[in-house]
């Protein structure tokens, strides 16, 4: 269940991240006729090259053969056993993606009104 719902949120991460790049297509190419100016993808590209990936809290760097994995250990909801969930560095850059655009789809619920008078005050012109 678990793994069907982080898909979920992968999958919804991905159609989100496509309209962003779709809005991006469309905007004004800057000058790139400068030598010293590199694209924000190239040296994203190179700084998650020269740097180890962390994983968030809670989960430990196992290795198992050749493979370096991120494990969770946590209780499933109904039940007493834990369960434990690993992922490659791969999964869980897109996990924590999908952490990320979770906690700003809440962020941006928390921030529209929920009606009443404080979004909308009283006009005085009304009876």
């Amino acid at each position: 269940m678990k793994t069907v719902a982080v898909l979920a949120i992968c999958l919804a991460a991905q159609a989100g991240l496509a309209q962003d790049a779709a809005v991006a297509d469309k905007a004004p190419v800057a000058d790139q006729s400068s030598e010293k100016a590199t694209s924000p993808a190239a040296v994203a590209a190179a700084d998650k090259d020269n740097r180890e990936f962390k994983p968030p809290r809670g989960f430990q760097t196992k290795k198992r053969g050749s493979l370096v994995l991120y494990c969770k250990r946590d209780t499933t909801v109904g039940t007493r056993f834990k369960t434990e969930s690993c992922y490659n560095e791969e999964q869980m850059r897109a996990y924590m993606l999908a952490l990320e655009v979770q906690k700003n789809d809440v962020d941006r619920i928390r921030a529209t009104c929920g009606g009443g008078t404080m979004c909308n005050p009283p006009d005085p012109t009304r009876n």
